[in-house]
């Protein structure tokens, strides 16, 4: 497997309220800090993308992610690569 296992630090907006309110009872939220671990399984310029599962990691052909995770570059404040430690 070739995915490099990294940390992501990166800004979200809140979540969003789905209910009708009005206007005048609006606040103001601050985006969200967020941190997301997994193997980098896309890097691309505009999107990263993350998978913190891997399945059947032992053949290259088949090899399976899930609960992956696609972040816009724009929101990413960091990324460290994670090391093995021995």
């Amino acid at each position: 497997m070739s995915a490099d296992l990294v940390l992501i630090e990166w800004v979200d907006s809140a979540q969003p309220i789905s209910q009708w309110q009005y206007l005048s009872d609006y606040r103001y939220l601050k985006p969200v800090k967020c941190v997301s671990v997994g193997f980098l399984i896309h890097d691309g310029k505009k999107v990263k993308g993350l998978a913190p599962n891997m399945g059947d990691v032992d053949r290259s052909k088949t090899i399976q992610a899930s609960g992956t995770i696609h972040i816009p570059t724009c929101c990413i404040k960091k990324i460290t690569k994670l090391e093995e430690v021995k």
